[in-house]
């Protein structure tokens, strides 16, 4: 007999040589599938995020709190704040006070005809007021001597709104006390109607309302040039007193 196993048949070295290729090219082939699923699992798109809600609000632009007409006791009431006993409102004046956002803080004003209370005048020129006095006719130069209130002047005070609550608020104090600035026929308008009452005109940049009425029989503008009240006549008009100011080196206002 041959040495070795039957003719055709493997060996026992051979047998093992060929089960543990069989094992390695299983354990290759598994590796491999395992690769390829975790690139397809790496490959998948990440969910997209939800779009914003279409009910989100959109800021929206401030406006003025809506509150009722004015009374007089409430006029009254906002005018003792300030002045105590020094003035009466002039309650022949048809109106005697109006409303509006003068100054454009989004808080309401008013702007009511005042004259001076009987032996009150001291009070009224006092060296350190309460409110600031200015005379829509006066001059603006430097120098020129300090304001004084007369026993019978008329007198238009508009009394800054504080809050929500406006010039009803008990802290609104700050007040404009203007010489020179009531005519017949006080009326509100919105700086809308202003600018469609003086197209092609030049005109004041409005920080708010404006009073409209009639001084000396001229129909104009009374508005809040930012530190003072100025009067818009459309045929004398040039500049806003701040510009006037500005272009001046030593702030005082300057020829054109």
């Amino acid at each position: 007999m041959g040495q070795g196993g039957v003719c055709g048949l493997p060996s026992k070295a051979a047998k093992k040589t060929v089960a543990c290729s069989r094992r390695i090219c299983l354990a290759l082939l598994l590796a491999s599938c395992a690769f390829v699923c975790g690139c397809s699992e790496a490959k998948k798109p990440l969910a997209e995020a939800p779009p914003p809600s279409a009910s989100t609000p959109v800021d929206q632009p401030q406006q003025i709190s809506k509150l009722p007409p004015p009374d007089l006791n409430q006029v009254q009431e906002a005018v003792k704040r300030v002045f105590k006993e020094s003035v009466l409102i002039d309650t022949s004046r048809n109106p005697a006070f109006i409303t509006g956002d003068f100054n454009g803080d989004l808080s309401e004003d008013v702007a009511v005809v005042l004259k001076p209370a009987a032996e009150k005048l001291s009070d009224l020129n006092d060296e350190f007021p309460n409110w600031i006095l200015r005379d829509l006719s006066g001059s603006k130069e430097t120098g020129t001597p300090r304001l004084k209130v007369t026993a019978d002047e008329v007198l238009l005070a508009v009394i800054h709104g504080y809050g929500p609550s406006g010039w009803r608020d008990p802290q609104a104090t700050q007040t404009f006390l203007l010489k020179n600035a009531v005519g017949p026929a006080l009326t509100t308008h919105s700086a809308k109607d202003f600018a469609a009452a003086n197209q092609g005109n030049k005109v004041p940049q409005l920080r708010g309302d404006v009073v409209r009425e009639e001084l000396g029989g001229t129909p104009g503008y009374l508005y809040f040039a930012g530190a003072t009240y100025s009067w818009y006549d459309p045929k004398t008009f040039k500049d806003d007193p701040e510009v006037e100011m500005m272009r001046s080196p030593h702030g005082q206002k300057v020829k054109k």
